[in-house]
């Protein structure tokens, strides 16, 4: 329940942020009076992110499939990090990351559907996956706006 208010609340910051961005009350340079720069639009995104990583990080671990889990939230800026600890079993580290390298482009997908009102307002987000056994990064997928535009276009991603 929690959660589910934690990404309304989040969801609804957002909206608010871009429906003001696409009506134009948000301007590319400093502004006098009640309109906000894009200094303060920063700042709104980053304060957006920080409290998304608060309350996100109440509700970890959670578990995401039978051999995945979110472990952790963070950011760097505007950017959202999660990590999810992946049970290979019996794989070595570079085994998972071949497996891994083959479903990058499914989960940039997934992050860019996902996570869309976050990205197109430039915030973005890294996916990162560790063994579980040795806690070794086996794959991480970075994606922004930039990114995701040919899939929000319907063009083919490369």
């Amino acid at each position: 329940m929690k959660k589910a208010l934690t990404f309304t609340l989040m969801g609804l910051m957002m909206s608010a942020s871009l429906h003001a961005l696409e009506q134009g009350v948000f301007q590319p340079k400093l502004q006098l009076g009640n309109k906000l720069s894009i200094d303060k639009l920063k700042a709104q995104n980053l304060n957006v992110v920080q409290k998304a990583v608060a309350g996100i990080r109440e509700t970890l671990p959670q578990k995401v499939d039978d051999y995945t889990q979110i472990v952790a939230i963070d950011n760097n800026g505007t950017k959202l990090i999660y990590t999810f600890e992946v049970q290979g079993g019996p794989q070595n580290d570079e085994a998972m990351r071949q497996k891994g390298e083959k479903m990058a482009p499914r989960i940039k997908e997934g992050i860019c559907m996902s996570s869309k009102r976050f990205l197109q307002a430039d915030i973005s987000v890294k996916y990162r996956y560790i063994n579980s056994a040795t806690k070794h990064q086996i794959l991480a997928v970075d994606v922004d706006k930039k990114s995701c535009q040919p899939l929000w276009n319907g063009l083919p991603q490369s």
